[in-house]
C-alpha cells in the first residue's frame, strides 16, 4: 500500500491508497473526489456500526414511528419528524466527519453523492446510501420509518421458512 498526504492549514491525514493493479485502480487513485468519496463512505460505514449512532437513531425512531401510515397523504407531524432526523443526522455525521476528515463538507459531499448516483456509480447501494436518502428525500425516510414501524408492531414479514435444512446422507 502506498499513503497519500491530505493537507490542510489544520492537520495532514495520511490515507493508505490501494496499489495500482488496474488501468481503472490508477485512474481512481489520481481523482481526489472518488478518493474523498471512498474515504467517506468507509468513515460512514463505521458511524452505522458504531453502537451510541445506532442506539441514538433506534431512539429517534421509537419516539416518532407512530406518525407514519402506509398511505399516501403524509400528516404535518411527518415533515416535522423529517426535518428533525435530518438535522439531527447531518448534525451527527458532520461533526464526525468533519473531526476526522479537515476537508470534509456535508454540502459538498451530498452533492458529490448526487453525481455519483446520477452517473450510475455501482459504489452507490447499500446501507449509507440508504441512510443518505432518507436525509435528502422525504420518501425514503418514510420508507425506513414504515419498515421501522412494521418490524416493531410485528408486522415485518417472516423469512423463517426460506430456509431447509435436509440430511444428505441416507
Amino acid at each position: 500500500m502506498s499513503l497519500a498526504r491530505q493537507s490542510s492549514s489544520k492537520s495532514s491525514i495520511e490515507v493508505p491508497l490501494p496499489t495500482a493493479q488496474s488501468d481503472e485502480t490508477i485512474q481512481s487513485v489520481h481523482d481526489s473526489d472518488a478518493l474523498r468519496f471512498d474515504l467517506v463512505i468507509g468513515e460512514i460505514e463505521s458511524i452505522l456500526m458504531d453502537p451510541d449512532f445506532t442506539q441514538r437513531q433506534d431512539a429517534f425512531f421509537a419516539a416518532n414511528y407512530h406518525h407514519f401510515e402506509d398511505r399516501d397523504e403524509n400528516s404535518l407531524a411527518c415533515m416535522d419528524v423529517f426535518r428533525n432526523y435530518v438535522t439531527m443526522m447531518e448534525r451527527s455525521l458532520e461533526s464526525h466527519l468533519s473531526s476526522r476528515f479537515a476537508w470534509f463538507k456535508m454540502t459538498d459531499f451530498m452533492t458529490l453523492c448526487r453525481r455519483f448516483i446520477d452517473q450510475g456509480s455501482q459504489d452507490a447501494n447499500g446501507d449509507v446510501f440508504e441512510v443518505l436518502a432518507s436525509l435528502s428525500d422525504f420518501n425514503s425516510f418514510k420508507e425506513l420509518m414504515l419498515s421501522y414501524r412494521a418490524e416493531r408492531e410485528g408486522q415485518a414479514p417472516d423469512l423463517s421458512g426460506l430456509i431447509t435444512m435436509t440430511s444428505m446422507s441416507h
